[in-house]
């Protein structure tokens, strides 16, 4: 290990001039392969000029020695120290290839190698027999606080990145939240395969290195405000200023995007050091990050003066602090082996300590994260699609997708098809009628000139509205199996939120309203009692909403009336 050090310690001292003229040798030499900047990926170089410069090849020689001791090298717990601090100190340019091997080093155990085959495995199950395999987006990209960067992965690289992601969501459905993993897989697949980034990420998840449920993230903000008050009382007590007020609960909301911080401020040569701690300290390293901006953040402030807050709300002023942290990321001014120290000099750091905030604060936040929980219990898709979602003009296919799982199963095996759009067939009823009538079940979408996007899938044949002399005492027709929806554009998550019959989970179903649906030559009703969910009549134009006591929704426009910009109803049938 001291050996490993001191050579470690002699590439760190290259001069920044010696670093880009050994790089320019790099990408003028350098051929197209899996590490080159005319890859799928990265942007990764490692070769160097055979006739370089005496210092350039004793300089070459040192890097190869280290990373011949990198595979010898024994991570164990005993070793654990020597190693954070060889990471520590190890100011490798982004481009190094050192990073490309210690990387799966340290994230190599017993599993490593049947991770990667598993992974190999799913993906010969997943595009054998297709010319295209599906790309399906996790939902946790949906969840709030998840940080989008691929770090300029290419149009190939992001569809891989996706595919992998989706693969460890169908391997771990417990998996709530996961606000880091985009941008970590992106990086790991900057200097890796596929199949070790699989890997990798299945390490961390064992290792308990990733967030993995909303309670934990919503908490760790908490944490981090926790460790500034008791490690930099000063920038604490700058953020009570800010903010104007001394109560943690409302502060901890300039914490909340501290990933953002991390993996989408700091610039690249940044966040790959960072990552080199994180592969081995974990969270902890990411609270040191953290801290350190924040930190970084009061210093500037410093000697700044208050008029950019003089004026503003409590909420302005949180939301100014928020952008200043963030823009503190970005606009680093100091270089990336300081930013490390920096993250280093917070002393007595210890792990036990962030461990018992944070469980202090997962049973603070469990109330708060129980109830956003419940109110998006239903936008959650239950399970893969086995077949293409529908084409629609107003939703788009993540949208459309978690319609259809939200259908019966029976109905899941097959792709609806268009019957009538408002824009090609025209807003006349009796074309609607001749066009809809042949479909034992449909989801209807609409899209008003408000932008409100809304429907309800219909789980009987419209054409049942002529028979209802065989239903005698009531004008209604369909199933408990219908339900509507509408989607919040306010939502982070801009998925439908469905409205199922009442009935369902009620403990006498038979009590329950059930008006699901009603037509005449000229209207159309879903969903009635003390209102309609969706009423439409005369022609194709207007309609009205109200809370329907049939699923117990809301208006599903921010008005009751509402005038149709597009409209489109699909056949929705069993497999054939």
């Amino acid at each position: 290990m001291a050996f490993i050090m001191n050579r470690v310690q002699r590439i760190s001292s290259i001069s920044e001039a010696d670093c880009k003229k050994i790089e320019q040798r790099r990408r003028a030499y350098k051929q197209t392969s899996y590490c080159s900047v005319d890859s799928t990926d990265s942007g990764i170089l490692t070769d160097y000029e055979p006739t370089a410069s005496r210092r350039e090849s004793e300089i070459v020689a040192e890097e190869r020695l280290v990373l011949d001791h990198f595979y010898d090298l024994d991570i164990s717990a005993e070793k654990l120290g020597q190693v954070k601090k060889l990471l520590r100190k190890g100011g490798w340019p982004v481009s190094h290839e050192v990073r490309q091997k210690l990387w799966t080093i340290l994230c190599t155990d017993k599993n490593y190698d049947s991770m990667r085959t598993v992974y190999e495995h799913k993906l010969r199950e997943e595009t054998s027999g297709a010319q295209h395999a599906k790309v399906h987006h996790p939902v946790f990209l949906k969840d709030e606080g998840a940080v989008h960067n691929s770090f300029d992965l290419n149009e190939d690289g992001t569809m891989r990145l996706l595919r992998l992601l989706s693969m460890i969501e169908n391997d771990h459905p417990t998996l709530t939240s996961a606000p880091f993993l985009y941008p970590l897989c992106a990086l790991l697949l900057h200097y890796m395969s596929d199949g070790e980034a699989y890997a990798c990420t299945e390490f961390l998840l064992r290792k308990g290195f990733l967030i993995k449920s909303t309670k934990e993230w919503y908490a760790t903000a908490h944490t981090l405000l926790a460790l500034i008050k008791k490690h930099k009382t000063s920038t604490y007590s700058l953020l009570k200023k800010r903010c104007n007020t001394s109560d943690d609960a409302v502060m901890v909301e300039t914490m909340r995007d501290y990933l953002q911080w991390i993996f989408r401020g700091l610039p690249l040569p940044y966040v790959v050091r960072v990552l080199d701690c994180f592969l081995v300290e974990g969270q902890k390293f990411l609270m040191r990050a953290a801290i350190a901006i924040v930190y970084i953040w009061s210093k500037m402030q410093k000697d700044a003066n208050d008029e950019r807050y003089s004026g503003m709300g409590q909420q302005e002023r949180i939301q100014a602090v928020k952008e200043d942290l963030l823009a503190t990321a970005r606009q680093c001014q100091i270089s990336p082996d300081t930013f490390i120290e920096t993250c280093i000099r917070i002393r007595n750091l210890k792990s036990a300590t962030i461990q018992r905030y944070q469980e202090h604060y997962e049973k603070v936040v469990a109330n708060e994260v129980e109830e956003r929980a419940s109110k998006s219990l239903s936008r959650r898709p239950k399970a893969r699609l086995f077949t293409d979602v529908f084409q629609s003009v107003i939703v788009d296919a993540e949208q459309a997708s978690f319609i259809m799982q939200s259908l019966p199963p029976r109905l899941q095996l097959s792709t609806p098809q268009l019957l009538f759009r408002l824009s090609k067939d025209g807003a006349s009823f009796t074309q609607l009628w001749n066009k809809v009538d042949e479909a034992d079940q449909s989801i209807i979408i609409i899209r008003s000139v408000m932008g409100e996007v809304f429907g309800a899938y219909c789980s009987a044949s419209w054409s049942e509205r002529n028979d209802r002399h065989e239903r005698t005492r009531t004008k209604y027709f369909g199933t408990g199996e219908s339900f509507v929806f509408r989607v919040d554009k306010n939502d982070i998550a801009d998925l439908p939120i469905i409205y199922n019959w009442v009935g369902t989970s009620g403990e006498q179903p038979d009590q329950a309203c059930q008006m699901f649906m009603a037509a005449g030559d000229k209207y159309l009703i879903i969903g009635s009692g003390n209102g309609d969910a969706i009423r439409i009549s005369e022609e194709l134009s207007n309609g009205i909403t109200n809370g329907s006591a049939t699923f117990g929704s809301p208006p599903l426009v921010a008005s009751t009336a509402f005038e149709i910009h597009e409209l489109e109803v699909f056949n929705v049938s069993t497999a054939q």
